[in-house]
């Protein structure tokens, strides 16, 4: 398998919306209600993407060769459990440290079938399940240390 990560394209984001929508409709829409399904569908719209990378919103994708496979920690079923989720997140935190070096908090609002990845990748729990607009969501924040202190020998 040859995963490479990159910025997305604006000429990739409607099969960017296409794995979002797979994925997002096995996983994660039975926790939903119909209003949060809406509001989620909404929110990934070809325009509202396109309007969040004008100003500035880092949107990161994995791909195997030139088919796209991941976009907005959203694994395709067959890729899932091979550490791209970790691969994807490596990738975006660096590219925080370079642009942006005074974020120490990266903050996610899990859904309830993710809680466990981001979890894993090391994000906590800030508070119980919220739900808004019909979107159930855990708040949870990953701590930014600096580079050497995550990799160094005790």
């Amino acid at each position: 398998m040859n995963i490479s990560i990159s910025i997305l394209k604006k000429d990739e984001i409607s099969d960017f919306i296409l794995l979002i929508t797979e994925v997002y409709d096995e996983y994660v829409a039975i926790d939903y209600s119909e209003k949060g399904n809406i509001t989620f569908k909404k929110y990934i719209e070809y325009d509202a993407i396109l309007e969040r990378m004008n100003k500035g919103n880092l949107f990161v994708t994995a791909k195997n060769g030139a088919q796209n496979h991941i976009a907005l920690f959203f694994v395709k079923k067959e890729y899932q459990g091979r550490g791209i989720g970790r691969m994807l997140f490596e990738y975006s935190l660096n590219k925080i440290e370079e642009q942006y070096p005074s974020i120490k908090t990266i903050s996610v609002n899990s859904s309830p079938y993710a809680e466990r990845i981001y979890y894993n990748l090391g994000f906590n729990k800030v508070m119980e399940m919220q739900e808004k607009n019909g979107i159930k969501y855990i708040p949870m924040e990953f701590e930014i240390e600096p580079r050497a202190a995550i990799h160094s020998e005790p």
